[in-house]
């Protein structure tokens, strides 16, 4: 009589179903995710363009976009409401950096936040600034 050992025999017995279905939704799912980060700064329309100015102390810009795969266009409204709000308007982006030409840009997942009168930016919080 043979006995055959295998690996796959040895961890099929040892690890419980619930596990192999797990590592197999985990390997079905790793496809490559776009990373998605979050800016905070104060909004202006430019040109047209719907321009964060992050608060950090370079101040770096970057225009908005709506994201091709968003359900909503969140910088379309924003532009929009930016009209009849008190400036600055502070605001938290939820996006994905990309170039523009030159330019530094979000493609925009959501907005959250948006508030209007406020500042984030230290000049503005500073005496005299």
């Amino acid at each position: 009589m043979t006995f055959e050992l295998s690996w796959s025999g040895i961890f099929m017995r040892r690890l419980p179903r619930a596990a192999w279905i797990g590592a197999a939704l985990l390997a079905l799912s790793a496809a490559p995710a776009l990373a998605q980060d979050l800016y905070i700064g104060t909004v202006e329309v430019l040109k047209d363009q719907v321009i964060l100015t992050r608060c950090d102390l370079v101040q770096n810009r970057y225009v908005l976009r709506d994201s091709k795969d968003a359900s909503e266009k969140p910088v379309a409204k924003l532009r929009e409401r930016l009209k009849a709000l008190k400036a600055p308007v502070y605001v938290e982006v939820i996006g994905r950096y990309a170039e523009q030409g030159e330019d530094n840009a979000l493609d925009v997942i959501s907005l959250e936040n948006i508030t209007a009168g406020k500042s984030c930016h230290l000049m503005d919080a500073l005496p005299g600034g």
